[in-house]
């Protein structure tokens, strides 16, 4: 089983389209969807890329993740499907002129657009990570290191979220 028909159907693209789009012939796609041919790791990448979602998400193998750019910051952050579904229903989750999956996280987070949000998350993050070095026995030079570096990646829960709400209350 895969998500590529759902993926495709929630962007509104027929596969001559996105056959159009990346260069895939629209009745490969079909066979994919159907599961009539496997999908070669290149081809897997290629789909993965292109609907901003992991290679685990796209074969059903995992509910991680979906991928969402906040456009203002230009960062992209991993969404849990049931979460991504939630946002979606309520409106936080839009495409782009570019198809590119977005989220409106001054919307969701209750702020006008500010340049900080995303620095304001990244630190939450940061404090996390902190608080999980003082459950470990042991703490090395690279735990340490690892907090000094910029977060690159964010996944974005109702915990998270509700944690910068209560904060900026």
């Amino acid at each position: 089983m895969n998500k590529l028909k759902e993926l495709r159907d929630e962007r509104g693209l027929s596969t001559r389209v996105l056959e159009n789009m990346i260069g895939i012939h629209h009745v490969v796609i079909t066979n994919y969807e159907n599961e009539k041919r496997d999908m070669s790791t290149t081809i897997l990448k290629r789909f993965s890329n292109f609907f901003e979602v992991s290679i685990d998400y796209l074969l059903c193998h995992s509910s991680y993740c979906v991928y969402a750019l906040y456009k203002e910051g230009n960062f992209y952050f991993g969404i849990r499907a049931d979460y991504y579904n939630e946002l979606k229903e309520k409106k936080y989750i839009y495409f782009d002129n570019n198809n590119h999956r977005c989220i409106d996280i001054n919307s969701l987070i209750g702020v006008g657009s500010t340049n900080n949000i995303l620095e304001l998350i990244q630190e939450f993050v940061r404090i996390e990570k902190m608080d999980a070095l003082f459950d470990k026995k042991i703490v090395t030079d690279a735990d340490i290191k690892a907090l000094d570096n910029e977060i690159t990646e964010i996944e974005l829960t109702r915990g998270l979220v509700e944690k910068i709400k209560e904060a900026l209350r």
